[in-house]
């Protein structure tokens, strides 16, 4: 601070100071002299009079050089700073470019996989259309004019099934490519706002600089306008925008590069889609279950697009078709029997496992029952009774094999469904059946063995992980047959219900996926059942809600 008013020797070498503005003058018309000073009390550059004037004590007054050579050396000591940034935001723009360009290439190259697919799928069909048309052709020949009107009207058929192939085929890969694309949108979105946010951080950069060259120009602006400048850096460098934009799209590479085709066969039919380790669910429909339905739990799922749910009070059986949610009764209930769970073995075969009382002996007749597609009885199938729960779990593996299993017991047999007989046994070590078993496209077995537990076995009976958590109560669970993921549904609280996604070695990956209440119908806790296409379906006693999962960044 200046301890006196300048004399008029101060003045002299002031003019004289290397970089001071002479024709900067007091703003005071009376004065009209130059500045030499700066009040700190009321932060303004004045001349020799303001201060003799209007800025005396207690004002605090600092020579307006040495104000001049302290700002401009702040602005200076910044400039290291803002080149550091300018290139980390360079870095990150190039690292925008990157990821962009990766992320573009990994999803045509599930494109190209999903298109090669496609053609060799349409390839093979249209193989076998000219194969199948050879033969027929060969046998048509060797016989009278009626064959060869039988050998006209089955090329017509097998036309119309390969043609029907054929647009099955290319609805599939539409969809998919759909798919894709909805992700490819989604990815691009969020690329062009990283890269808006990088370059609006750029600017500001820029614009800053651009700044300071100009008010460096001349004193009086620079004394100005200098804290407002320095101001603005600190806050745009406190914002950290290039960090926010690198975490971010290490995030988006991370969900691309879950994103995978996949494809595989369940129950005899061929299946494919667009999946990603998880993602949210999004509501697509609800089908009303038929009043006359009393006390609907769904039993199983016998197509991608046809669900069992028996009627606990009379124990009739019912089939809802989800493309046209239409509910038709296939199975007249018996007083004495359940039906605990339902799986298709191929197009034309269905098999039932089920829960009868009063039944004695060593053989649990009429606990396996095989049925066509017009739900009309093919046969039973037994297995040996031991003691324990007259119930009876069953399932279809990757082979076409029947898996069925007694509750209270550790055994699991592999039964041929062509003969009924038991090809294998799978026994667990220290552990019983609970409830429902499942089978994984690897081989392996999911068992419930307790209240709130899963074991993971393998054919030769071993443990080889233990599913658990505390908070599932009265759970059920499905298997999604394509990528061995697991689905427990169980009651929150109150009649709030969940559904957690689990991998096929027993990691939780998500929890409450979806979440439903229960209405007053609900008295039978059903399981929720994943299509082979990929739809999440759950009961809460008025309806079957549908819900398919949803890419999100």
């Amino acid at each position: 601070m200046a301890s006196k008013f300048p004399t008029k020797e101060d003045k002299d070498k002031l003019r004289t100071r290397k970089g001071h503005d002479m024709t900067w003058s007091c703003d005071n018309l009376q004065h009209g002299e130059p500045i030499t000073f700066y009040c700190k009390q009321h932060k303004i550059p004045i001349c020799h009079k303001c201060a003799t004037k209007d800025h005396q004590k207690p004002c605090e007054l600092d020579d307006i050089g040495d104000i001049i050579i302290e700002r401009r050396g702040i602005l200076e000591e910044k400039q290291p700073l803002i080149e550091e940034t300018k290139l980390l935001l360079q870095e990150i723009q190039s690292k925008i470019d990157t990821v962009s360009t990766i992320s573009s290439k990994h999803l045509q190259t599930i494109n190209d996989n999903l298109q090669e697919t496609s053609d060799d799928k349409l390839k093979n069909v249209k193989e076998r259309e000219v194969n199948l048309i050879r033969v027929i052709n060969e046998e048509a020949d060797e016989e009278i004019r009626e064959i060869n009107e039988k050998r006209e009207k089955r090329i017509k058929d097998c036309n119309i099934d390969i043609e029907k192939e054929q647009i099955t085929i290319k609805a599939r890969e539409t969809r998919l490519l759909s798919d894709t694309k909805t992700i490819s949108d989604e990815v691009t979105k969020k690329i062009n706002d990283l890269t808006n946010k990088i370059q609006h951080a750029l600017n500001t950069m820029k614009n800053i600089e651009s700044t300071i060259t100009r008010i460096n120009q001349q004193d009086e602006t620079l004394v100005n306008e200098a804290p407002q400048v320095l101001a603005s850096i600190d806050e745009n460098l406190s914002l950290n925008a290039h960090q926010d934009v690198s975490v971010c799209l290490d995030r988006v590479q991370d969900k691309v590069d879950k994103v995978k085709f996949v494809e595989g066969e369940v129950e005899g039919e061929y299946y494919c889609r667009i999946d990603w380790y998880i993602g949210k669910w999004e509501l697509v429909k609800s089908i009303n279950i038929p009043s006359g339905v009393d006390m609907p739990r769904v039993r199983g799922l016998i197509s991608d697009d046809e669900i069992c749910v028996e009627d606990i009070d009379n124990h009739d059986m019912y089939i809802t078709c989800i493309s046209t949610e239409h509910t038709q009764k296939v199975i007249d209930g018996v007083s004495n029997m359940d039906i605990t769970s339902c799986a298709s073995i191929n197009r034309n075969v269905i098999v039932c496992g089920k829960w009868r009382w009063g039944c004695t002996g060593d053989r649990l007749d009429g606990f396996i029952t095989l049925y066509d597609r017009q739900w009309k009885m093919i046969r039973d199938i037994s297995i040996p009774r031991n003691e324990g729960g007259n119930i009876v779990y069953v399932d279809v593996d990757r082979d076409g094999m029947i898996l069925a299993a007694q509750s209270g017991q550790s055994n699991t047999y592999v039964i041929n469904p062509d003969d009924g007989k038991v090809v294998h046994t799978v026994t667990m070590q220290g552990k019983e059946v609970f409830g429902e078993i499942q089978a994984l496209s690897s081989g392996d077995i999911v068992v419930n063995t307790n209240s709130n537990e899963f074991s993971l076995i393998s054919r030769s009976g071993e443990e080889k992980a233990v599913i658990h958590c505390d908070e599932w109560r009265e759970l059920e669970y499905c298997v999604d047959k394509l990528t061995d993921t697991l689905y427990i549904t169980y009651r929150v609280a109150g009649k709030t219900c969940a559904v957690d996604q689990v991998s096929g070695d027993g990691i939780i990956q998500a929890k409450r996926i979806v979440e439903y209440v229960e209405t007053d119908r609900f008295l039978y806790f059903s399981p929720c059942l994943v299509t082979p296409s990929g739809n999440l379906v759950v009961c809460d006693g008025e309806k079957l809600i549908l819900y398919k999962k949803k890419f999100s960044l």
